[in-house]
């Protein structure tokens, strides 16, 4: 193992699932505000960090490839690179574990079982650990009487997928009644934005993608969802870990609440020669929509949710970027 020692705040993050949407934009991030960053994925190509960041910032993290489980191969990155924060976000998405759902438990589960048996054996090193839960841990805003929905609310997870997270959420509790471990556990809802290209909820990126290089595209849901675009996600995140409460909470996330109609009328409105390209399936985002994240803003301080036009645009622009740099096929 080696140490950067070109880190300027003195803070060293571990950030799992480096690769993949939300964990690239956090590296990016980190690496721009100055902290050691470790990036630990099972892929060892940074595709999506590549386009996000210029080779200079690349040289700038340690990436590392393995598995989520395995335990002395993460408490060995944690000693000997002096992590101080872990952004947990290795997990595999809904279609997968229920395609695999032993696969789906031994990553989602098993593996945040192994970051904070990780972060116990490093015992006082590591302040806080901020986790991936999901939306998806509370059922259909029907099933509640009460909205928005509160971070307490009763689960009510409807795959397997929102019932790894649930547990992760009770796990990472006990650890902190336990073991006196801070966490903070974030509820995503439908994560949109540049590099967003996996499961289910990735139909509006992927639909934007689409509208630009003329292409049809059909999102996979219908209905409303709570849509958060990827850097309020990202930033989330991070703010959570630096504050490491003196305690083990989970927040929901609140983007903005729209219908997949409204969301092709936007991009059409971005990209014109769409217009009637661009379709929908039926079925519904089974998880709450009309959330509260007032614990979540109570804890890093009031912000307002990038909304979806700001959002699409952001996302159309940044594609435009790929396409001149013939980065984007």
């Amino acid at each position: 193992m080696r140490k950067r020692g070109n880190e300027m705040s003195g803070k060293h993050f571990l950030v799992t699932g480096a690769q993949g949407c939300i964990g690239s934009w956090v590296v990016k991030n980190l690496i721009e505000m100055g902290h050691g960053v470790v990036a630990y994925d099972i892929e060892d190509r940074p595709v999506r960090i590549g386009l996000l960041l210029t080779q200079e910032h690349l040289s700038r993290i340690h990436f590392v490839r393995g598995d989520i489980n395995d335990i002395e191969w993460i408490k060995g990155l944690i000693r000997n690179e002096s992590i101080t924060y872990v952004i947990h976000l290795a997990g595999l998405m809904t279609p997968d574990c229920k395609a695999n759902p032993i696969l789906g438990a031994t990553v989602n589960v098993l593996g945040t079982l192994t970051i904070f048996e990780a972060v116990k054996a490093c015992r006082g090193q590591v302040r806080c650990v901020a986790y991936a839960s999901s939306g998806a841990v509370l059922g259909p805003d029907e099933r509640y009487e009460s909205r928005p929905i509160p971070d307490e609310a009763s689960p009510i997870p409807m795959a397997l997928y929102g019932a790894f997270k649930r547990t992760n959420e009770e796990s990472a509790r006990v650890y902190w009644r336990e073991e006196g471990i801070r966490s903070v556990g974030l509820r995503p809802p439908v994560v949109y934005g540049p590099g967003r290209d996996k499961g289910l909820t990735a139909g509006a990126t992927l639909a934007i993608r689409a509208a630009l290089l003329g292409q049809e595209y059909e999102i996979g849901f219908g209905g409303e969802a709570n849509m958060e675009f990827v850097d309020d996600v990202l930033k989330s995140f991070i703010a959570c870990a630096l504050k490491a409460p003196d305690s083990a909470p989970s927040f929901n996330m609140l983007g903005q609440v729209l219908d997949v109609e409204e969301m092709i009328r936007v991009i059409e409105e971005k990209i014109p020669s769409s217009r009637g390209k661009i379709t929908h399936l039926d079925q519904r985002v089974n998880m709450a929509n009309l959330v509260s994240d007032s614990g979540l803003q109570k804890l890093i301080g009031p912000f307002h949710p990038i909304q979806f036009r700001e959002g699409a645009g952001l996302t159309v622009d940044f594609f435009r970027k790929l396409v001149r740099e013939k980065k984007l096929n």
